[in-house]
């Protein structure tokens, strides 16, 4: 009950930010961009918005093979498409709920699965850098802001691959007031990270990445060409990448307001598309992508979830709800 009234709380901010930015952009510019819009290309657009999740999907089984974390791919993906339902959390990090959906199937304790969200986000920031690279050139100093982000990703495969600093830091925690008594769980937890980073599954992960985005901005291209506004695929891909980036690193819910404000402010001052165009364009490939998941996220967990309860995995693996056994 508390998930949905969170939920239905970002929604109505989300509304009244929509709303706002119609009334500065102006009621007639939008409703004279949507009467003109080509609403045949609606459905790709969401079709490859789902592909996208289905591509995501790829990478969050792999991770729970990786990790030996045993659930058949029926049940993991009932279990990814649930957590989209946390989409509109802060740089999506709600996601976390599939770790606790998980646990109720087989009991893996949440520690050593929920790494796998970090390790997703990171992946995702990672791809969406590299494709925002295609377009750095087209802002003022955008080379240098690139260039920082790499460093900050840099400094943080050093920190995670370095194992013996980090052993050290979660024998010292045992000893902190607050987190002592869940050092065991940070160093189940850092065994999963170190080992979802690792060179090999990085490099696989980080691909599958940038197909997924990749999706959403042919989705972004496909919008703005039923608009009569169509720009180059490049500058289509960076826009959307860059606006994503800007959306999750001031951590608003889903990205709501920055996301969108990058969106719609980089289509007017880099390819001269009209505002209303431009704000309308921002409305409906939002819909498409972050309230879409959203929507398919609570749809499955509502169908699915009754059967959230000790399924049989590929190995003969079960536990009761509740009950944490780590596999090591």
């Amino acid at each position: 009950m508390n998930i949905r009234k969170k939920l239905l709380a970002v929604i109505a901010a989300a509304a009244l930010l929509y709303l706002a930015g119609c009334l500065w952009t102006g009621w007639d510019l939008i409703l004279q961009s949507f009467k003109q819009f080509r609403w045949s290309v609606l459905p790709f657009c969401l079709a490859l918005a789902f592909l996208n999740y289905i591509v995501r999907f790829c990478k969050w089984h792999y991770y729970l093979r990786l990790l030996n974390i045993p659930l058949r791919p029926a049940a993991s993906f009932q279990v990814f498409l649930s957590g989209l339902t946390m989409s509109a959390t802060p740089g999506k990090f709600g996601e976390v709920f599939k770790s606790y959906l998980v646990k109720q199937i087989n009991g893996t304790a949440v520690s050593k699965s929920a790494p796998i969200v970090l390790a997703e986000r990171f992946t995702d920031f990672i791809a969406l850098l590299l494709m925002s690279l295609m377009g750095a050139a087209m802002l003022p100093n955008g080379g240098a802001v690139f260039g920082l982000c790499a460093v900050i990703v840099a400094a943080i495969l050093i920190a995670v691959s370095w194992k013996a600093a980090a052993e050290k830091l979660i024998v010292l925690s045992r000893s902190l007031p607050l987190i002592g008594g869940h050092s065991e769980k940070l160093r189940v937890s850092y065994e999963s990270i170190y080992l979802l980073v690792s060179p090999k599954p990085l490099l696989l992960t980080t691909a599958i990445s940038v197909a997924s985005w990749f999706c959403e901005c042919v989705a972004f291209y496909l919008v703005l060409w039923g608009f009569d506004a169509p720009i180059p695929i490049v500058p289509a891909t960076f826009i959307y990448a860059f606006a994503t980036i800007l959306g999750a690193l001031l951590m608003t819910p889903g990205g709501v307001g920055p996301t969108e404000g990058a969106l719609g402010g980089l289509l007017v001052l880099l390819q001269s598309v009209p505002k209303g165009i431009a704000a309308s364009a921002t409305v409906i490939i939002r819909l498409c992508t972050l309230w879409f998941a959203v929507a398919v996220g609570l749809t499955v967990l509502g169908l699915c979830s009754k059967t959230f309860v000790s399924l049989p995995d590929d190995g003969g693996f079960e536990n009761t709800i509740g009950k944490e056994r780590v596999k090591s």
